[in-house]
Order: C-alpha cells, then structure tokens, then sequence
C-alpha cells in the first residue's frame, strides 16, 4: 500500500472524553427532558422510558454528575405507569405482547440501575411489581412461543405483525427474549427464585431456537446473551458461559459487518446497522475478555469501539445508523441521522463501558498498517479506509457537521 500522508488530522486516535461530553449534553435536550421523557412509543410500552433512566445512571456512574430528568422521572414514575408499576395495560390471562415484555426489559435495567446506586424503595418496589404482574405470568407462553415470521418485513421502530398461541408478535423476530437481561438483573439484585426458574425456561427456548436460521433480529439475541452472560456469573454454570461463546461466535460470523456493526437481521445484509447492537456487541466482547482472557476477545472489543461505535456518533452528541458494509457493498456511509427513541440512549452503556476499562482502548496513532486474510487493512485494530482522497484510519463521524454527512462515504480498502 502506498504510504498515506499522516498528519494529527488525519492519523488521530479515539477519544471517548468526547463521546461522553457530548452525549451528555445530548441527554440534556429533547425528548429526555422531563416534559417530554415519557411520551414513549405505545407500540413498546416502557422501552424508550427505560432507556432513558438507565442512560441517566451510566452518566452518573461515569462522572457523579447528573441530569436533571434523572430525579424527575423516578417523582413522576407512579403517577405515569399503570396500578402495578409499570406502562401499558397488564396483560389479560393467557396473552402476551412481546413488545411488552422486551420494552420493560430497559425498564427493568433502568430501575435495577437505579436500586443499585440509591437504594431507593419505589425502584425495588416497581421492580418487584413488574416481574410479578408482567414477566411471571408471561412464562407458560414460552413453550409455545412462534419462531416463524415474514422474513422480509419489519422497519427501523418494528411492529406487530400477527398474533398466535396467545403472543401478540414483532417483526423484531425474537424480540420476547430481550428480556432475559432485565431479569437477570433483577436476579442478581433481589435472588428472588422466581426469577431464576424464569431465567432457566426462557433461556433454555432461546438457546433451542436457533437465532441466525430463525432469522432473530440481532439486537435482540447480543441482549438476551449478556442476561445469560450476567446469569452465568451468578450461577457459575459453565454451561451458560460456553452457550454464550458459541452464540457470539456465530453473531460474529453470521451478524456482524465489516465495519464491526451489525445487520439488524440475521441473513439480512441488506437493512442497515443498529447501534443498540453494535453497544451490546461491544459489552459481550469486554465481558467475555474479562472472564477467559482470551486475546481475541479483547481485540474484538478494540476493534468494535474504534470502528463501530466511532462512526455512529454524530456532531450533535446523539447516534444514528449506518449502511451495512460487506465485501458486495463496501462503502460506509450514513443510513439515518439519530435514532434518538432507542440509540442515543443505549450508547450510554457503551460510554460507561469505555470509562471502566480505559486501558483496553488506549491506540497507537502512528501504527504500522497490517493487511489481515481478508484483505481488510488496519493500523492498531482501526481500519483503513479510503475518504475524500485520503487513505486514513476510519474516524469518528462525531467529527462532521450535519451538513456534510449526506455526501459522506468511507471506502473500507481490501
């Protein structure tokens, strides 16, 4: 390869102080204030509210600091969920809305976040209430749960797209097993039995599934492996650990693109990326690192925070999807702004991911270009990308205005 010209501008490093300042001035505006934080999606009760109390405790997890709607939303929380504490109706006997149960997992997440950090009775409370009144009697359903779904159908937000066997269906496939993050959660905090026989069913049908021939949508199934990763470490069952290594593995050749985001359908190459994925993708690599140590692992996780998670932030601090690169289609290039309902809020974990484990992600700004078997080039796990008629490791797209991230391309050089 030609030597390409390298300058501070052009050959400069990750810097996730960035990332975080800027995303937590995004969650200072609209519509995570505290006029406009529960005006959620009725399609996914309790998803969008979820996502951003637990986006509000990984900045305070960060910094100390925290914002304003924080404090609010947990005021305001009895008089905005239903009598048993959480959003939506609860579910008459014997039907289930899958929505549902994976918009409460956020909620879930939020609200253990919240326990966790303050030990405050109302968040135990809800908790409790959701896990009896929403999940338990959800978990009959599981053994008959329907695998099979229009292939082609689904949109950025996803829908309901039919119902059977008393499931109210997505058309983000698979989307009932998100769940098992939220409970594992609750498990870990409360050791509440009930939560571990829930665990033990639904996590058995999910690994029975098959998610890459079943066609699951890929955020869903990296979430519900890190509740079985999060469950494995409270069991020690290895069992868990090794499904949840062979899962990643198939995620990781059958998901993910080359840019180390995610087709937000397995066997769908043609959609586009979802940073909820490519932020849990990134928290199993980690995750996975610190309990083998297995090398692999960790430059997986480097190599999805420099190039994954880099280009998905934009200027104004939010994160929007991307193009899915592949070797017919290797252009990188901006497929929506900001997905501010579900993935500038889940970007937080990334952040607090990155600020507990700073030493995995320190780069070499002038490392030597390497040529991998697939032709892909990299210098110290950031790709090489061809960009205005400069080769230069990829960058981060919270660097270009707005206006100029329409006619953006980034050439992924083989």
């Amino acid at each position: 390869m030609t030597q390409a010209k390298r300058t501070d501008r052009h050959w400069h490093t990750p810097d996730g102080c960035i990332n975080i300042e800027k995303h937590f001035q995004r969650l200072h505006h609209a519509p995570y204030t505290i006029e406009t934080v529960f005006d959620g999606n009725p399609g996914w009760p309790g998803d969008r509210e979820g996502r951003a109390l637990l986006a509000f405790l990984c900045h305070h997890r960060i910094s100390g600091r925290k914002i304003p709607c924080l404090e609010q939303m947990m005021r305001d929380l009895p008089a905005r969920t239903n009598p048993y504490l959480f959003f939506g109706d609860k579910p008459a006997a014997g039907h289930v809305n899958e929505q549902q149960l994976s918009g409460h997992n956020w909620y879930l997440r939020g609200l253990t976040a919240y326990a966790e950090t303050f030990r405050d009775p109302l968040a135990l409370r809800a908790l409790k209430s959701t896990f009896e009144n929403l999940y338990l009697p959800a978990l009959p359903l599981y053994d008959v749960y329907p695998l099979e779904r229009t292939p082609a159908g689904g949109g950025v937000d996803g829908n309901i797209c039919g119902a059977a066997k008393g499931w109210a269906l997505s058309t983000d496939v698979g989307c009932a097993f998100m769940c098992v993050d939220g409970v594992a959660r609750y498990y870990v905090l409360t050791k509440d039995e009930r939560a571990r026989v829930f665990l033990e069913k639904v996590i058995d049908v999910f690994l029975n599934a098959d998610m890459v021939a079943r066609g699951f949508q890929t955020h869903t199934s990296l979430t519900c492996l890190r509740g079985i990763l999060s469950f494995y470490e409270t069991t020690r069952q290895k069992t868990y650990l090794q499904a949840v290594r062979r899962e990643f593995d198939r995620y990781v050749q059958h998901g993910m693109t080359l840019t180390y985001e995610n087709f937000n359908w397995f066997r769908r190459e043609d959609t586009w990326t979802e940073p909820c994925a490519v932020v849990d993708s990134l928290l199993l690599a980690v995750g996975l690192y610190r309990v083998t140590r297995e090398e692999r692992y960790r430059v997986l996780a480097r190599r999805i925070w420099a190039n994954g998670l880099q280009f998905c932030q934009r200027d104004n601090g939010g994160v929007g999807t991307n193009k899915c690169v592949t070797p017919k289609q290797p252009v990188l290039k901006i497929s929506g702004y900001e997905a501010p309902q579900c993935c500038s809020m889940r970007y937080a974990e990334a952040l607090l991911c990155y600020s507990q484990n700073k030493e995995l992600f320190l780069y070499e700004p002038f490392a030597p270009v390497v040529t991998e078997s697939d032709g892909r080039r990299f210098s110290d796990d950031r790709l090489i990308v061809w960009s205005n008629g400069d080769i230069r490791p990829i960058f981060s797209c919270n660097t270009v205005a707005r206006k100029d991230l329409d006619t953006l391309e980034l050439q992924v050089l083989f």
